[in-house]
């Protein structure tokens, strides 16, 4: 074997390369810090929304990190047409939580997880045509859809601020001051840090407002003392999955977006990492790999799967696409996934804690469609689109729980309230209804009016 071959073996910027463990092992971490506090985040929110018990959401956060670690682990290696073959990390992501969180309410875990059964079916059955499919979705309506769910994200991050609206603590001013210590200490790390620092800022924000938190005696480890060791996750431990038909449009259209995510996602994965555009196999074999994790998830109760776009940023940054730097992230999770205390402690994070966390986070999100939405010419028409579906999605939404839709079937109050709905109903409709023109052809017609 020549060097050159050898190297090219043992390389962090070949796909079926080898590196040696104690090279991949620090980007590995990297890749656990930049994803870890949201995998661990939304089982927590999704159980805090059913009103679930510490125990149970120390089982939702084990179980996510070992489906995270599943899912990840078919996209890197794929079982037949299943997985794109692509360094890329698919965990419990927060796309789907402005859906699952008012399901979880109003059903319990049971209704969230019938739900989340919808939504891997559709995503399977979108696998087979996402090429068609993203004709009808260009970035005005995707980037809509995403800036909604930036938006409708808010409230959940400042009550968990303010101390979750189920704590009887709720609102207290050490609720406040826990949160703030940690969102200045996330930007912090975020404006001042750089390298790993600057990409685990979250996570390490987070640290900082746990640490105050134990100060400040707001955190129990009773939880963790009793946990177990090992344990091994069980089908439907949270009760058999329950649906109802009002779940339909807000989970399909959820689901549509979760879609074009993990296709944006593994577009960016393989501009920033290989130079190339997608191949059909690739995204075809990604969203199919998502569809059964979240079918799986929502056997083992996890919280539905998405591509996590802060990993995405990583390949792009440094192009280190090695499959072996990804299999080591994944057993890392796996690992911690097995252990009950490690989850157990995790769930003690207190809720003010977790929204000056995921405050950013979901600022990023908004940002993320903003981007979308900016990243093609802004007409007059594609203004209209996005203005039209924002102002109706927010402001529909704020008139939740009021007397003004009160004449309105049950079914059409839900949906006129759910803000992502809202947005991908009215941009998919707009951009499919409204005259397609250029900018040139807008000054054009501009300037005859003027002549007149």
């Amino acid at each position: 074997m020549s060097t050159g071959t050898k190297e090219t073996s043992r390389s962090l910027y070949v796909f079926d390369s080898k590196p040696p463990i104690r090279k991949a092992l620090p980007i590995s971490l990297q890749h656990i810090m930049a994803m870890f506090l949201g995998t661990v985040t939304v089982p927590i929110v999704v159980a805090g929304a059913a009103g679930a018990d510490p125990a149970t959401k120390t089982l939702m956060i084990q179980y996510s990190l070992m489906m995270s670690a599943l899912a990840t682990l078919i996209q890197a290696f794929p079982l037949g047409p299943v997985g794109s073959k692509l360094p890329i990390i698919f965990c419990a992501g927060f796309t789907c939580v402005p859906v699952f969180t008012p399901i979880a309410t109003q059903y319990g875990l049971a209704g969230a997880f019938g739900a989340q059964i919808l939504c891997a079916v559709v995503t399977i059955l979108l696998g087979f045509c996402v090429g068609k499919l993203h004709k009808f979705f260009p970035t005005v309506v995707t980037g809509t859809i995403i800036l909604a769910i930036g938006l409708s994200l808010y409230p959940i991050a400042l009550k968990y601020m303010a101390g979750n609206a189920s704590s009887p603590s709720y609102g207290q001013l050490n609720n406040w001051i826990v949160a703030f210590i940690t969102l200045a200490a996330v930007l912090i790390f975020n404006l001042l840090g750089k390298g790993v620092v600057k990409m685990a800022s979250i996570l390490l924000g987070a640290v900082v407002g746990y640490i105050v938190a134990v100060c400040m005696g707001m955190v129990s480890f009773d939880g963790v003392i009793s946990a177990g060791w090992i344990a091994i996750p069980k089908p439907f431990f949270f009760g058999a999955p329950v649906f109802d038909v009002s779940m339909v449009l807000p989970v399909v259209l959820i689901t549509v977006v979760n879609v074009m995510q993990s296709v944006g996602d593994m577009t960016g994965t393989t501009v920033g990492g290989f130079d190339r555009e997608p191949t059909s196999k690739e995204l075809t074999g990604g969203v199919l790999a998502s569809g059964l994790a979240t079918l799986l998830g929502a056997v083992f109760g996890v919280p539905a799967v998405s591509s996590y776009s802060q990993n995405v940023g990583i390949v792009s940054m440094n192009k280190v696409v090695s499959r072996r730097v990804i299999t080591v992230a994944s057993v890392i999770m796996l690992a911690l996934g097995v252990v009950p205390k490690f989850s157990a402690l995790v769930s003690t994070l207190p809720a003010p804690v977790i929204g000056g966390g995921t405050l950013i986070v979901f600022g990023m999100i908004t940002l993320t469609g903003l981007k979308l939405v900016t990243s093609e010419p802004l007409t007059a028409r594609n203004s209209t689109i996005v203005g039209v579906s924002i102002a109706l999605a927010m402001g529909l939404s704020t008139l939740e729980g009021t007397q003004a839709l009160e004449n309105f079937p049950s079914l059409v109050q839900t949906l006129l309230t759910k803000p992502v709905v809202v947005a991908g109903v009215m941009s998919f409709f707009l951009n499919l209804i409204a005259p397609n023109k250029t900018v040139e052809e807008e000054a054009k017609e501009r300037a005859e009016l003027d002549a007149k």
